[in-house]
């Protein structure tokens, strides 16, 4: 079975900047392998609500790998509105003291190669799939964002949700060559940083995508989500973000 692994959601950052609440809610989204995806009901105009699977673009723009077959497929061919609840409460005896954060956007089908790459990457067995006619990549376009982080902590935000698209493009188009030399280069590093840092178990954990906010781990069939401590500003701060992290993972008992 397919898993993903993370620690808990950081909580906003007391100052509630825009930048602040904008780097805790993609923490949220990038960490969350699932999401609930709200869309109008073609020719019905009533709201339907389905379970998708998820993952980010390195911007931290929701992907989704959907089947035209699927009510919520046709929906958005009619209506490009959406929305998406990633839910982090699990764990809390009462749900509503967790962290969830509402995207609102537009929703668009997408060739790039590179999201389906990072799709997979993060939810590997949908290759299985992935390649039938009736499938296709698809990226939203974030808009708001609704935070929740716990009772009488509401707020909505419209700055900050995505990284610079600027940085995003040149990490995206040398993300595949990160990966692969890590992979080779620093097999033990990033095995001991799954081990030690996000308590997952087992040898052989690989990288299999990259971002200013962080990098997934994987072995097999689990996904653990590392998040960088403050997001890098350029291609130099990944490597010393890394061996930051390296060298934290090796102090640790």
């Amino acid at each position: 079975m397919e898993t993903t692994a993370s620690p808990q959601p950081d909580e906003p950052p007391a100052a509630n900047t825009p930048e602040d609440m904008g780097l805790a809610i993609r923490r949220l989204v990038r960490q969350s392998s699932r999401a609930a995806l709200g869309t109008i009901l073609a020719g019905r105009g009533r709201p339907y609500v389905s379970l998708v699977t998820v993952a980010t673009d390195v911007d931290g723009s929701p992907i989704l790998l959907l089947s035209r077959l699927a009510d919520h497929t046709r929906n958005v061919e009619a209506d490009s509105s959406v929305s998406l609840l990633f839910d982090a409460t699990e764990g809390y005896a009462n749900p509503q003291e967790g962290p969830r954060v509402t995207l609102i956007g537009r929703i668009h089908r997408s060739d790039d190669p590179s999201v389906r790459r990072r799709f997979l990457a993060r939810h590997p067995r949908a290759a299985l799939y992935a390649g039938f006619a009736d499938f296709g990549m698809f990226r939203v376009e974030i808009e708001r964002a609704h935070w929740v982080g716990g009772f009488g902590r509401a707020l909505w935000r419209e700055q900050g949700l995505t990284c610079d698209p600027s940085l995003a493009a040149v990490i995206g188009a040398v993300e595949e060559g990160i990966v692969t030399q890590l992979n080779g280069d620093q097999p033990g590093a990033l095995t001991l940083m799954a081990n030690r840092l996000l308590d997952q178990e087992g040898d052989g954990w690989q990288m299999v995508a990259i971002d200013p906010d962080g990098c997934d781990l994987a072995r097999g069939d689990v996904v653990a989500r590392l998040a960088f401590e403050t997001p890098v500003g350029g291609l130099g701060e990944i490597r010393a973000t890394l061996v930051e992290l390296a060298e934290k993972a090796r102090r640790m008992s």
